[in-house]
């Protein structure tokens, strides 16, 4: 399993998001930091039925952006691999 990445930012809807990626029971989450009067948002990834990976919400309900932020994400992990 890789290290854990330090937290970093991302650029979504023209705002810099702050990450922070921990660990929790084996599993990765990823905290998102909207900023003062937004509720932050804890992400991971899981398997459905078909054992296809997702982006999840924790609690689920926020589905989209889940999906849209976890992708940023996994690019952003990606390319400082590269």
């Amino acid at each position: 399993m890789r290290a854990v990445e330090p937290p970093f930012t991302i650029d979504f809807m023209e705002n810099a998001l702050k990450v922070s990626e921990h660990e929790l029971s084996g599993k990765r989450v990823f905290h998102i930091d909207f900023g003062k009067g937004s509720k932050p948002l804890t992400i991971t990834v899981s398997l459905n039925a078909r054992n296809e990976k997702f982006w999840t919400s924790i609690p689920e309900g926020r589905q989209k952006e889940a999906t849209e932020l976890g992708r940023l994400i996994a690019v952003y992990i990606r390319n400082k691999r590269r």
